[in-house]
């Protein structure tokens, strides 16, 4: 009777802490949508229907609550307390999801060849991570890709550079992303100057298209594999892996031939009297193919669309690319919708992100990824050596660490704000270990580890977890249980929202809850062992979650820092 609720299990929510003053009874509640609130004889059917009962293990009693004021109507669902808990703590308990066959491809990162990781790409690239994690968690099928710009005028600079600053393969070899990069400079600040240098660009990407020069094409094959072995190390440090790497130029004008005459056809190109096709978007004309007939980049946008609907049979595509490329994607939708009758509106999302400003060394240098992580490890080195406890750990890889603790800090500081702000970034923030930062939940994790190693001997696979323990120790447990049954509700929503800041911020409750849970239920200085071992089996389902969580945000958690 309720088809259209797929998402049921999901929309099932613990109500607020203030709500659970009561005896603390754990309950879920479901806030009827505005179509079902009107059919009472549904609502009736769900509370007393013999044939198809609630599973009586863990739903003790279910009733509806009637909507006040501004609060809807919703379905309280009491559960038996002990089987909340043994589901809670349990140290082998897991959640499982199946989302059948629906297929998420997600497309982020996807910077220039030949350039260094820009910052303004590490938005992209996080984000991205963070939502083909949570997808795949939750059970979907999902592909990653990165669809990298290897196509252009872009390139054209780039190969006249490397002939003005008569680049020899040598230096090549030895620095390829340096000496590519200052070569494209070159070229850029020629053309700005001399439109000539513009043409002469042109000339040799339009060769290159036209598959015209074999010896651009080597070359151009060259810098591909360059950027990739660069970018490679970046995305290790960030913790992020694709399942493809794309090329722009698989879509070059060749390729294009069949979808642009489909365009034609259909009469949506239009030919400008400057010998330029475009197309009319909400009555603007966009440019597709230029005056000598090469692609630009909404052509291969197109094309690669479609190309991908007919490999990957997706049920949803997701371009996380910023703010700046709305009117784009609006173009790119609106011109698949149009050629491809079986795609629907739904399937297609741009998922926007504001800018982040300020993302600069000590010394205000360029603002490239690399160097902003080689800072944040030597920030945290500088930390290290000031710490107590740091002088006493010789044995362990000390480098690695802080390598771990300063990508956390970074990436914690930028996935914690909504996505669509644009956002101004503070080291004196991002290394705070007191705040709400990378470094708190690393801090924690290592805490947690700690304290659970101490005490390695304890079969916590063989401990029953007791409800009644906790009712009877000081709130600090009750407050740990109930944000520790948040946590799939919150990766849920993190994913309906596709943002990354939902999941960051319930982690940061979590670490606070368990933090004064730390000092107020101690565990070495407790000498009744049943007190002892429950609060282990807490602590212990704090730490997984925790884990899981921080995995999803592509961090690597550290058991000792």
């Amino acid at each position: 009777q309720l088809p259209h609720l797929n998402d049921l299990f999901h929309a099932l929510e613990l109500p607020p802490k203030s709500q659970l003053q009561n005896g603390w009874r754990p309950t879920l509640e479901w806030t009827f949508p505005a179509a079902i609130a009107q059919q009472q004889e549904i609502i009736r059917a769900v509370t007393t229907d013999q044939k198809h009962p609630f599973d009586s293990n863990f739903v003790d009693k279910v009733r509806v609550i009637p909507s006040t004021g501004r609060n809807a109507a919703k379905l309280e669902f009491q559960l038996h307390p002990q089987a909340f808990v043994e589901n809670l703590l349990r140290p082998s308990a897991t959640s499982t999801y199946m989302q059948g066959q629906e297929h998420v491809v997600v497309e982020y990162s996807s910077p220039n060849i030949a350039k260094p990781f820009h910052v303004g790409h590490l938005r992209s690239t996080i984000i991205g991570n963070v939502l083909a994690n949570i997808h795949q968690h939750l059970g979907y099928r999902t592909t990653r890709l990165n669809y990298l710009g290897d196509w252009g005028t872009q390139f054209g600079l780039l190969a006249l550079g490397v002939q003005l600053n008569n680049v020899a393969d040598k230096e090549m070899e030895v620095s390829p992303i340096e000496t590519m990069y200052k070569a494209y400079v070159a070229a850029n600040k020629a053309a700005r100057s001399d439109p000539d240098v513009a043409l002469h660009a042109r000339a040799l990407f339009s060769a290159l298209e036209a598959g015209a020069d074999e010896a651009m094409t080597k070359k151009w094959k060259q810098y591909r594999q360059y950027t990739l072995e660069e970018l490679s190390k970046v995305y290790s440090r960030l913790g992020v892996h694709f399942d493809s790497y794309e090329w722009e130029s698989q879509y070059s004008q060749q390729q294009c031939q069949a979808v642009l005459e489909s365009m034609r056809h259909g009469g949506l190109l239009h030919r400008d009297p400057d010998g330029r096709e475009v197309i009319v978007v909400d009555g603007r004309r966009i440019p597709v193919i230029k005056s000598d007939g090469s692609t630009l980049y909404l052509a291969r946008d197109i094309v690669a669309l479609l190309e991908r609907l007919d490999r990957f049979q997706f049920s949803r595509i997701l371009y996380v690319v910023d703010n700046s490329q709305t009117d784009h994607f609006n173009a790119l939708f609106k011109t698949a919708l149009t050629l491809n009758g079986d795609l629907n509106q739904d399937q297609l999302q741009h998922v926007k992100f504001g800018r982040i400003h300020g993302m600069s060394t000590r010394q205000g240098k360029a603002i490239f990824l690399k160097d902003v992580l080689d800072e944040a490890r030597q920030i945290m080195r500088e930390k290290r050596k000031l710490s107590e406890t740091t002088r006493k750990n010789f044995h362990f890889d000390d480098e690695n660490v802080c390598d771990i603790l300063g990508v956390s800090a970074v990436l914690v500081n930028v996935l914690k704000q909504r996505r669509q702000r644009d956002h101004e970034f503070s080291w004196q923030q991002a290394l705070q270990v007191n705040g709400d930062t990378g470094i708190k939940l690393q801090y924690t994790h290592s805490r947690l580890h700690s304290l659970l190693d101490k005490f390695g001997d304890v079969d916590l696979e063989n401990i029953k977890p007791d409800w009644n323990h906790f009712k009877q120790e000081p709130v600090d447990a009750m407050n740990v249980l109930f944000e520790l049954a948040r946590f799939d509700q919150s990766v849920w929503q993190a994913k309906k929202q596709l943002e990354a800041c939902v999941l960051v911020n319930y982690l940061f409750g979590l670490c606070n809850a368990t933090s004064r849970a730390l000092k107020r239920l101690p565990v070495k200085q407790e000498n009744c062992k049943l007190k002892q071992s429950q609060r282990l089996l807490l602590f212990h389902a704090s730490k997984r979650t925790i884990q899981q969580g921080m995995r999803l945000l592509g961090l690597r958690p550290l058991d000792q820092m």
